[in-house]
């Protein structure tokens, strides 16, 4: 969907378009591509000259370089070539327009149709000179209002297109003064004085320029027009033609103009996005204001890549490199993330959207945006963080569970290696000393003791506090490792497992202390849900399959109580549990972590007796 600002440009009354601080025109809406026939690729930067008739383009060009050079508001009359090749008169327009500050952010710009008027003009002031009878027929027919006034400043002529706009008659204003007229009252000393000094001096002022003022109607209602005056060429005391037009429809389009540019700079600034054009045939690059404000490059200095580059994080540059080498091997589009270092060593994250143009000349420039998405980075950031220590709080939580179990499988070994231990000394203390004997006992000493000591690692990489690690996961030894831990708490409850584990099952790409963990909370919960039961077996099923889509699915399955329907979507939300002693985050924590390994956890009642749990995740890359 095209944004509001576009919308109200391309809804303007007349030709619209917008430039870039050097003058470079970058958007025209769409009554100029419908009125010249230029396409939209063709159109903007500078395809645009070719609409201009041959005989003005210098002209055109060189006034509308004095203009962005004086960052003044300037105009100049030029014929434009329609779609169908005919040339008319238009009077172009140009408007800075400034962000935040005084000084020139961008250009907006408007042409209106002034051919009818043009010929208007020179057909009566050629009938005025030459005194012939078409005179009447012009002022008729013109669609300009023309007043001629005499040297003492009262009405002479009021044509048909002047009553329609001030709503008089003519025969009410003709030997009236035409400050009582037309002209407001602020303004009619004014008006006076500058006729009493071209009376006296010959001094001009207006006369051979448009200018723009404000009039009024018959009804006290003021306006905006336009005005030319031009002296009627005859001796005598001299006489005048005024040539005014409404201008109330382009002065509002010109106000939605600048209006459609404030919101345009706005939306720049509160989605913290800047646009930029790259000649790639000059290296000319030209930053939106919003830009330079996230590089914080001052308005004054002219970007290169070299400018840019002394922004870009060090460890970015071979990426940033990478894509202007494409760019200038061809043009692509483009879309990555960048980081900037700024002059007080903060980091910045710009996430970056490019695409090239050809213009007229084929030529290749890029016009692209830059969106600073450091916050929403360091929210992704802070979040991870925040989910990483409720997972901790959880492991940790879950490590109180099974201290029993965890007791059981280290005291196993502790046992054999010291019963090992005296067995081998009794062997070396015998007449003679059982040597081979005691081989064979030190040996079983030590199988004990790597048991022992596996027991703990697990535990370690379980339970220790430590980042994502992203990795190559089979899932079916994480399962198993995490069933050794358990084995003896389960059976210790009674409960009967079997490990259905699928051949063949491709891995997954995570983190595996954070995936145990989740096994482990499946595990723990079937466990607990079996707890009660005294009338039947208490059997716990963990199977591995492949699952729909290249994904694999692991699910625990057991004979428990199982859970209401109506709660099936509540058993995921963080401090929602059916335990008396339970915290209720161990499964809002798995799923968490399932989600973020861009997977799904779901839970579904048996056909029989218990519940299963299932989590699905997308295959790891071979």
């Amino acid at each position: 969907m095209r944004n509001e600002p576009n919308r109200v440009v391309d809804a303007l009354p007349g030709l619209a378009w917008t430039a870039l601080l050097d003058g470079t025109v970058g958007s025209l809406n769409q009554r100029w591509y419908e009125y010249t026939g230029l396409g939209r690729d063709a159109a903007p930067s500078h395809g645009w000259h070719s609409a201009i008739h041959p005989d003005d383009l210098v002209r055109v060009l060189d006034r509308w370089q004095s203009i962005v050079a004086s960052g003044e508001p300037g105009e100049i009359e030029a014929r434009l070539r329609r779609f169908d090749g005919a040339f008319r008169w238009f009077l172009f327009r140009w408007c800075p327009f400034a962000h935040g500050s005084s000084e020139v952010a961008a250009w907006s710009g408007l042409a209106v149709d002034i051919d009818d008027r043009k010929r208007d003009e020179e057909a009566l002031r050629v009938a005025l000179k030459r005194g012939e009878a078409r005179r009447a027929a012009i002022l008729d027919s013109a669609l300009d209002c023309i007043v001629t006034i005499d040297h003492e400043g009262r009405i002479t002529e009021f044509n048909p297109a002047a009553e329609r706009t001030f709503r008089y008659r003519r025969d009410d204003v003709v030997g009236r003064m035409l400050a009582d007229v037309i002209i407001p009252p602020s303004l009619r000393n004014a008006h006076r004085r500058g006729m009493a000094r071209y009376l006296a001096t010959g001094e001009e002022r207006v006369l051979g320029r448009r200018v723009e003022m404000t009039a009024v109607r018959a009804d006290g209602r003021e306006f905006p027009v336009e005005l030319a005056i031009t002296r009627i060429p005859s001796d005598g005391p001299p006489s005048f033609t005024g040539y005014l037009r409404d201008i109330t429809a382009r002065k509002q389009a010109e106000a939605e103009l600048r209006r459609s540019e404030a919101l345009l700079a706005e939306g720049q600034r509160l989605s913290m996005t800047g646009t930029f054009v790259w000649r790639l045939d000059t290296d000319e690059i030209t930053f939106s204001d919003e830009l330079r404000r996230i590089f914080a490059f001052e308005r004054s200095v002219p970007v290169t890549l070299e400018l840019i580059g002394s922004r870009v994080h060090p460890d970015d540059l071979p990426l940033v490199a990478e894509k202007i080498a494409l760019a200038r091997a061809g043009g692509v589009d483009h879309d990555y993330e960048v980081r900037l270092r700024m002059p007080d060593e903060s980091v910045k994250y710009l996430r970056t959207y490019a695409h090239p143009t050809r213009r007229p000349d084929g030529r290749v420039e890029f016009v692209g945006a830059m969106q600073d998405v450091t916050e929403r980075r360091r929210s992704e950031e802070a979040l991870n963080k925040a989910r990483s220590e409720l997972a901790h709080v959880a492991r940790l939580t879950t490590l109180g569970a099974l201290t029993a179990s965890i007791a059981h499988e280290v005291n196993q070994p502790l046992s054999g290696i010291i019963t090992n231990a005296s067995t081998c000394l009794r062997m070396l203390d015998a007449d003679p000393p059982n040597v081979d004997g005691a081989r064979e006992t030190a040996q079983r000493t030590i199988r004990d003791g790597n048991r022992a000591s596996d027991v703990i690692a697990r535990l370690r990489i379980l339970f220790a506090r430590k980042s994502t690690a992203t990795e190559a996961v089979d899932l079916n030894d994480a399962t198993r490792e995490v069933i050794a831990l358990s084995l003896s708490e389960l059976r210790g409850g009674g409960v009967t497992l079997r490990a259905d584990l699928a051949d063949d099952l491709p891995p997954v790409t995570g983190d595996r202390v954070q995936l145990q963990q989740v096994i482990l909370n499946l595990l723990r919960n079937a466990a607990d849900a079996m707890s009660g039961v005294d009338d039947r077996p208490k059997r716990l099923v963990v199977r591995t399959e492949r699952d729909a889509g290249d994904r694999v699915r692991l699910t625990v399955q057991d004979t428990g109580v199982g859970f209401e329907p109506a709660v099936v979507d509540r058993l995921f939300d963080a401090f929602y549990t059916t335990k008396a002693s339970g915290m209720g985050i161990g499964l809002s924590v798995s799923r968490s972590i399932i989600e973020n390994h861009r997977g799904r956890l779901w839970a579904e009642e048996n056909d029989g007796p218990g519940a299963s749990f299932s989590f699905s995740l997308p295959q790891g890359k071979p």
